[in-house]
């Protein structure tokens, strides 16, 4: 029997507005608030809450057939807790079922897996483990690294941070003759399992939803899948579901739904019950990165030119970073490294195309890059203002107590900044 994987991605990042070089020093906000309130708000408002309530209801009525799973990215559960907190309620309602899993990922959907220093990598991944933790009630056992990416070495990382699995593309890259469809090891760390995204099946779902004629075509992909191949991952957008042909588009996915869970060859599953279930049939592995993100190709990473600059740039400021006391560095720090910034710093992006909007900041890749370079620019200044600012030291004008003047013996003192 097939074992089908259904993961939805949900991903926001807090977009930059116009900053030129006479910004820089002037404290002027990186991002376009406005935009980003305006985007969630209308994803929220649209798309999950509706999609959310939708699924409840159809797994009530599944009884227990139907299982998802979900990738939700830090910066979008950021913006969550700013601007839609009920939309975190929702999905906790989903998680409470028992039938859906929520991944794990980095803090702010970061390229800090592409860092020569793992440390930053490491500190992301636990500190979303925790949020994934605390909002959803469960630890998460699978790891979705920013746009699925994926190298030998960050394998390793992942693994050392504990999580037994990493969830990445199934491209010809890495699989070569291989089938997306079985569970593997890694190639230098042969104790965690790799999970691969069904690229052909993945894209045709996301466009039988919105065209329901290619049915045929799918199921015919779904018919095409070997008999001793024991796992389907579909791995897609969760916005795809939603939108203003929501209806339709529900209506179908319903009917999907049902066909599986009458079908004596399928049934849904959850990743970590596929983990239990089946071992690696072998080990794999690569040196270069591999990727998935939408409109560009698996070997996207490391970027072009002004992509790699604008990186190396970015983590020569790491050790700058450490031990930060300022809380508003610390969040900027983490936002400079979403993967949406470098994108836009390559001319396939969509947004170049000319059905986007008309305010759409950038008119080329050299202006996402020259905008970033001048937020990094002053980024670099307030580094230099804070670590100034801590090398003053304050005048004493007394002796501070440190203790109660009637304090119990053995009393133990708790500092609540700690």
């Amino acid at each position: 029997m097939k074992n089908i994987c259904l993961f939805f991605q949900i991903h926001h990042p807090f977009s930059f507005q116009t900053f030129r070089y006479f910004d820089v020093g002037n404290s002027k906000s990186y991002y376009d608030d406005f935009r980003i309130e305006r985007e969630i708000n209308e994803a929220v408002t649209n798309y999950y809450l509706p999609v959310n309530d939708f699924l409840l209801k159809l797994i009530d009525q599944s009884k227990g057939k139907l299982k998802l799973s979900f990738y939700i990215s830090g910066t979008a559960l950021d913006q969550f807790l700013i601007y839609t907190p009920k939309v975190l309620n929702s999905f906790r309602q989903l998680a409470d079922t028992g039938q859906v899993e929520f991944m794990g990922g980095t803090s702010s959907h970061s390229i800090a897996s592409l860092c020569e220093n793992k440390e930053e990598f490491q500190r992301q991944i636990s500190l979303n483990r925790e949020r994934i933790e605390y909002y959803f009630g469960k630890k998460p056992q699978v790891f979705i690294n920013t746009d699925l990416i994926f190298t030998n070495r960050i394998c390793e990382i992942i693994s050392d941070s504990g999580y037994p699995a990493i969830f990445t593309n199934g491209c010809n890259k890495i699989l070569q003759w291989r089938s997306p469809n079985y569970l593997y090891s890694g190639e230098s760390q042969k104790k965690i399992k790799i999970l691969f995204r069904n690229d052909v099946i993945s894209n045709e779902f996301s466009t039988f939803l919105q065209n329901p004629e290619i049915s045929k075509q799918l199921f015919a992909n779904f018919q095409a899948v070997r008999v001793e191949e024991p796992v389907i991952n579909i791995y897609l957008k969760y916005l795809t579901l939603g939108g203003p042909e929501m209806i339709s588009k529900l209506h179908v996915f319903r009917k999907f739904i049902t066909i599986i869970n009458k079908s004596k060859r399928y049934r849904f599953d959850l990743p970590t019950v596929l983990m239990e279930k089946f071992g690696p049939v072998s080990e794999i592995g690569t040196e270069e990165p591999i990727c998935w993100a939408e409109h560009f190709h698996p070997s996207y990473y490391p970027g072009n030119e002004l992509q790699t600059d604008a990186m190396n740039q970015l983590f020569k400021l790491k050790t700058q970073t450490e031990h930060l006391d300022n809380t508003n560095l610390k969040i900027d720090w983490q936002y400079l490294q979403t993967s949406d910034h470098f994108h836009l710093m390559d001319e396939n992006h969509p947004a170049y195309h000319e059905q986007f909007s008309n305010t759409f900041i950038y008119k080329s890749k050299y202006d996402a890059y020259i905008n970033y370079m001048n937020i990094l620019e002053d980024f670099r200044h307030r580094l230099a203002a804070e670590k100034a600012r801590k090398k003053i030291k304050p005048k004493v004008l007394h002796q501070p107590i440190h203790k109660p003047l009637f304090a119990r013996p053995n009393h133990q003192y708790q500092d609540f900044y700690e």
